[in-house]
C-alpha cells in the first residue's frame, strides 16, 4: 500500500495564521471585560459632571439680590450645563431653574447615591441600548459641595449619543491594542515555536522521503528547551532507524547468499554422507573408527544448513494443526535428541583411575501431566523444543529437567470473553549458562549463540515458532549452574 507523500499546509491553515487568530479573539475577549465597566464608569462620571454643572447655574441664580435672573440667561446657563431644569435644596429653600416654563416629564430617577457595582452595569447597558429620548432625573451631591443635595432633569439621548462615541472609541484603541499584542505575542510566539516545530517538521517529511539518505538526519540546535530536547532525541532516533535500515539491507543480502550456499551444502553434504557410510564397511580399524564422528560432523553442518534454509524464510510456514498431547511431543523429542547424541561425548565425562575418558550420556527428565491436549502444528512445536533441548546438551550440559505449571490468563482483547487456560513448561538444564554476550541479543539472529560455532538461529526460530501459536518463550534464569528457559503455551477452549 504506497502512503500518501505528505508535504507542509498552506499559511492559512498553518499553526502560524491559527495562533494570530487566537490571539486578536483572546485579547479582545478580554476587551470585553474591560468595556463594560468602562461604560459604566463613563456614564456615572457624565451624570455627576451635569450634577456640578447644575450647581454651578444655581449658584449663579443665588448670587442676584433677588435671586430673580432674566429669562433670557435662565436658559443660557441651562443651555450650556445640558440640562432642562434645577433644583437646589438648601435647609431653610429650594431654588429652582428651569429653561421652559412647563416642567418636562420625567421618565426615571437616578439616585447617584444609591451606588453598586452590578446596578452600575446593567445601568450602563441599558443606557447604551437605549432607542428613545426619556427625561432623567439625577439626585445627588456635586463634588463642589458634598453637603448640599441637587436636582437635575437631563435628556438621555444625549447621554446615549456620548456613551456611544465613548464605546466606539474604546472599542477602536481595545482593536489597537488587540492587534499589536497580538503581533508582538505571533511574533516572539512564531519565532519560539512555529517556526522550530515547521522546520522540524519539514526534516522528518525529508527524511520520511529517504531514509537512507544521511544527509537527511536532523542536525541537533542549541537549544536547552523542549524543542532542543526533541531534535537531539529525534536525531538520536533517525540515526538508529538508518543503522538498522542498513543492518537490515545487508542481511537480507546475506540472507540471500547464504540460502543459497546452504541450499547446495546441504545437497553436497548428504553425497559425503552417503559415501561416509560406505567408509563404516572398511575392513580398516582406523577408517572405521574415524567414520562416527564424520557423520557428526556432517549432521551438524546439515542441521545448520536447515536452521539457516528456515530463517530465511520471510513468514512462517501455514500451520498444519492437529490435536496431541504435550508429553507425546516432548518425549519424541527426548528420544531424537538423545539418538543424536548418543555417540558424542560430553563435557565433563566421568573417567577412571586410567586417565581413559568414557562418554557420559545426558539424563532428561519429564514431568509433564499426561491428559494436557494442544491444538497445535506437531512439526514446528517439535522443532522449537528440539533447539531448546538440544542447545545445552551441545553447550556442556549433562542433565536436563523439564517441568511444569498449569495457570490462567485473561484475554486482554475481548474482556468479556472466558479466561484462558495455559500451561508453562520450564527447561532446566546443569550447563554452564549463557555468556553476558548471548544475553543481550539473545533472540537476535546470528547474534545470540552462547557457544562458540553457533549460529544464534535456534532461539530466535524456536521463539518465532512459539509465537505463532500465541505463546511466549523467555530466559528465566542463567548462571554457572544452568539455565532456566520456559515456554508458555495456551491449551484447552
Amino acid at each position: 500500500m504506497e502512503r500518501p507523500h505528505l508535504k507542509l499546509p498552506p499559511w492559512a491553515k498553518s499553526l502560524s495564521a491559527r495562533l494570530l487568530v487566537l490571539t486578536v479573539s483572546f485579547v479582545m475577549l478580554a476587551e470585553i471585560f474591560v468595556f463594560a465597566p468602562s461604560v459604566a464608569r463613563f456614564r456615572i462620571d457624565w451624570l455627576k459632571s451635569h450634577l456640578d454643572s447644575g450647581y454651578l447655574a444655581a449658584l449663579a441664580l443665588e448670587a442676584t439680590p433677588d435671586q430673580m435672573i432674566p429669562d433670557d440667561l435662565e436658559k443660557e446657563l441651562l443651555s450650556n450645563a445640558g440640562i432642562e431644569a434645577v433644583i437646589l435644596r438648601r435647609e431653610d429653600r429650594k431654588l429652582l431653574l428651569q429653561r421652559d416654563d412647563m416642567p418636562a416629564k420625567v421618565d426615571k430617577d437616578i439616585h447617584l447615591t444609591d451606588f453598586s457595582i452590578p446596578m452600575a452595569l446593567m445601568e450602563g447597558l441599558s443606557t447604551l441600548l437605549q432607542t428613545g429620548d426619556r427625561v432623567l432625573r439625577v439626585v445627588g451631591m456635586p463634588s463642589m459641595a458634598p453637603d448640599f443635595e441637587i436636582e437635575v432633569l437631563v435628556h438621555e439621548k444625549s447621554l446615549t449619543d456620548a456613551m456611544r462615541n465613548f464605546g466606539w472609541r474604546v472599542f477602536g484603541l481595545s482593536l489597537m491594542i488587540s492587534f499589536f499584542t497580538a503581533g508582538l505575542v505571533y511574533f516572539a510566539l512564531n519565532r519560539l515555536l512555529v517556526r522550530p516545530m515547521r522546520i522540524l517538521t519539514r526534516d522528518m517529511i525529508r527524511f520520511r522521503e529517504d531514509p537512507q539518505d544521511p544527509s537527511a538526519i536532523i542536525t541537533p540546535v542549541e537549544r536547552d528547551d523542549e524543542i532542543g530536547v526533541a531534535r537531539q532525541e529525534l536525531a538520536i532516533m533517525q540515526q538508529d532507524i538508518q543503522a538498522m535500515l542498513n543492518q537490515r539491507r545487508r542481511l537480507a543480502a546475506l540472507g540471500t547468499a547464504a540460502t543459497k550456499i546452504s541450499h547446495d551444502l546441504r545437497n553436497a553434504l548428504a553425497t559425503s554422507m552417503l559415501m561416509t557410510e560406505q567408509l563404516a564397511k572398511s575392513e580398516d580399524d582406523e577408517v572405521r573408527a574415524v567414520v562416527p564422528r564424520l557423520l557428526s560432523s556432517m549432521e551438524r553442518a546439515v542441521y545448520i544448513s536447515e536452521q539457516t534454509l528456515s530463517f530465511a524464510r520471510e513468514t512462517p510456514p501455514p500451520r498444519d494443526l492437529a490435536t496431541f498431547t504435550l508429553i507425546e511431543l516432548v518425549e519424541e523429542v527426548r528420544e531424537h535428541v538423545l539418538l543424536q547424541k548418543s555417540e558424542l561425548l560430553i563435557d565433563g565425562a566421568i573417567t577412571d583411575g586410567s586417565g581413559d575418558a568414557e562418554p557420559c550420556l545426558a539424563r532428561i527428565d519429564i514431568d509433564l501431566p499426561e491428559d494436557i491436549m494442544l491444538e497445535a502444528d506437531y512439526d514446528m512445536l517439535f522443532r522449537a523444543f528440539n533447539n531448546l533441548i538440544r542447545n545445552p546438551l551441545e553447550a556442556g550440559a549433562t542433565a536436563i529437567t523439564i517441568t511444569h505449571k498449569i495457570g490462567m490468563v485473561a484475554d486482554t482483547i475481548d474482556e468479556s470473553a472466558k479466561a484462558r487456560s495455559f500451561i508453562e513448561v520450564f527447561i532446566t538444564d546443569n550447563g554452564p549458562g549463557l555468556p553476558e554476550k548471548a544475553i543481550k541479543n539473545l533472540f537476535v539472529p546470528f547474534a545470540g549463540s552462547g557457544r562458540e560455532g553457533g549460529t544464534g538461529l535456534g532461539l530466535a526460530i524456536a521463539r518465532e515458532l512459539i509465537s505463532t501459536h500465541n505463546g511466549e518463550l523467555r530466559l528465566n534464569a542463567t548462571g554457572p549452574d544452568g539455565a532456566v528457559f520456559s515456554v508458555k503455551l495456551p491449551f484447552g477452549a
